[in-house]
């Protein structure tokens, strides 16, 4: 057998099958049965398979190279991975990766072998689903189904009634500070997986600064990069929720980042107390400096009002008999909650912007519109799911006058300004070229539309059996653009060579059914969407 001959669509349905019977029995509390279909969900060859093909193919970190140096792998290659990957206690090496964050400093990240991240992936397969079953309800970070959007969604429907006490946490260096033992005691499983999940938090991390290798053996954390991470990092956090839950309380948490919503200032000081001694059980504590009580109420226009949380800025005004809205309850209320995006979002965006045109003095155009695209893309797009009309509008503004002196810079060369604008329909100075009859041109902010968006039911997981609903969630997803939503839309949320149903984890693909050099066309008759996967097999049959 050869890997593009593998027929996916029974290997998704016999793990999907085993994984929503993980979650059905976790949620009875059956752990007996749980553990004997994690035991023979890792064993089986399907599982392998699907754990390769993630790693290596639908990951958008795949590219990404461990100790082993490898960052790919032919159809052959991983196929010899299948036959390779046992849970067996053992790990590679981690290499150690610095990014840049926004605020100057940089995070560290673990890069694991291909072959560690495949058996992460396979362990993950079998643990989630467990876990999922039991996770509390306003945790948003890092789940299947969830993301930072159905944060926001909470948040906005906890300020509708009136402006609430918030305690802004941070919390000190959570990947890096989680205590390895009491992280082993929370975790509810089989001595297999506590024994490897055990060796991949001790492994030894190598790091390369300027030529000299040194080996850090961690006594704490998990460390950031590697597939299962994440998953470890929720189940040290989960209980949080319950520990301050009851009627006016509510705690939102998105990964390491969480609000505490409170109607009286008592009850967050009571609640914080409550979670600092919960953080101090597995080795974690609150930034001091980072750290702050606040109120939701708008103040004044010299001041910052509300409060920022995931690049959202949440503030509640206070309006007349005419405006005043119904709540959740159906109750009239005279405050209005608003959400949009932060002070600090939009100048880093634009600081971003910036940044890109002053280091592109010597390119073209084409170019220069391919560095900025995905950049405003992407960010009107995790914006588009809040009040971001006036946003989209000042961003655009900023744009064209920082592209007209990039442009004007441009004509000293003998190039004039205009040559960098042309007309497209009815709109006039837009920025772009037309090269062989095709129209490049750079969408502005203002051409995003506001995505309207349901928050994810309360209990609600993919494991859950409701494959429909999942699916149909991904139309009106920020997660892609306004195409392949409006595909999703058109032509149903399956994939249209392997027939099974895209979920929020899937590298979904715009492909062309007649080709482009074969004359097809980009109308929406002639695209349909495949997994990734499906993708690559489709073109390496074609080549």
């Amino acid at each position: 057998m050869k890997w593009n001959d593998i027929i996916w669509k029974n290997k998704e349905i016999w793990l999907y099958k085993l994984q929503r019977q993980i979650f059905n029995l976790s949620k009875m509390g059956d752990m007996e049965k749980v553990f004997f279909i994690q035991k023979q969900l890792i064993k089986h060859e399907n599982a392998k398979f699907l754990a390769v093909r993630k790693v290596t193919q639908d990951n958008l970190g795949k590219r990404t190279a461990g100790v082993d140096k490898i960052s790919s792998l032919t159809p052959d290659e991983r196929m010899e991975l299948v036959r390779n990957i046992h849970v067996d206690q053992n790990s590679d090496k981690i290499l150690r990766v610095t990014i840049p964050k926004p605020n100057g400093s940089v995070r560290n990240l673990g890069i694991p072998t291909i072959r560690d991240r495949a058996k992460q992936c396979l362990v993950k397969f079998a643990l989630e689903p467990q876990y999922e079953a039991i996770f509390e309800p306003n945790s948003y970070g890092f789940r299947p189904g969830r993301s930072a959007n159905d944060a926001r969604k909470a948040i906005v429907k906890c300020l509708q009634r009136k402006p609430k006490h918030i305690l802004d946490a941070d919390i000190k260096g959570c990947f890096d500070n989680i205590d390895h033992s009491k992280l082993l005691e929370k975790l509810n499983t089989f001595p297999l997986f506590r024994n490897q999940i055990n060796t991949w938090l001790k492994v030894g991390i190598l790091s390369d600064f300027q030529g000299n290798k040194t080996e850090i053996i961690p006594q704490s954390g998990t460390p950031q990069g590697g597939t299962i991470s994440p998953l470890l990092a929720n189940i040290a956090l989960h209980g949080m929720e319950k520990l301050v839950s009851k009627r006016g309380v509510y705690l939102i948490r998105y990964a390491d980042d969480f609000l505490v919503l409170c109607n009286e200032e008592k009850e967050l000081l009571e609640a914080k107390q409550k979670i600092e001694v919960f953080l101090k059980t597995i080795g974690l504590e609150f930034s001091a400096e980072k750290t702050k009580i606040t109120y939701s109420a708008y103040s004044s226009p010299k001041k910052s009002s509300g409060i920022d949380f995931l690049g959202f800025n949440f503030v509640n005004y206070k309006v007349g008999k005419h405006k005043a809205s119904k709540d959740s309850h159906g109750k009239l209320t005279d405050w209005m909650s608003r959400c949009q995006p932060s002070i600090k979002s939009i100048d880093r965006h634009l600081k971003d912007i910036k940044s890109i045109l002053k280091k592109s003095s010597g390119i073209s155009q084409k170019v220069l519109i391919s560095k900025l695209a995905p950049v405003i893309n992407g960010w009107t797009r995790y914006f588009a799911v809040c009040n971001a009309t006036k946003t989209f509008s000042f961003c655009s503004m900023r744009t064209f006058y920082l592209l007209k002196i990039w442009s004007q810079k441009k004509s000293r060369s003998g190039t004039k300004v205009s040559k960098h604008w042309i007309k497209v329909d009815k709109a006039n100075w837009v920025f772009g070229l037309i090269e062989n009859d095709e129209v490049i041109k750079l969408k502005r902010h203002d051409q995003t539309n506001i995505i309207i968006s349901t928050k994810v039911s309360k209990e609600g997981s993919p494991y859950d059996g409701k494959v429909t609903y999942w699916s149909k969630r991904l139309s009106s997803s920020n997660k892609y653009g306004s195409l392949l939503r409006t595909l999703l839309k058109m032509k149903g949320p399956k994939c249209d060579m392997c027939r099974i149903y895209f979920n929020d984890s899937d590298r979904i693909e715009i492909d062309h059914i007649t080709p482009r050099n074969q004359g097809g066309t980009s109308h929406w008759d002639n695209l349909r969407l495949l997994h990734g996967h499906c993708h690559d097999t489709r073109h390496s049959k074609n080549d």
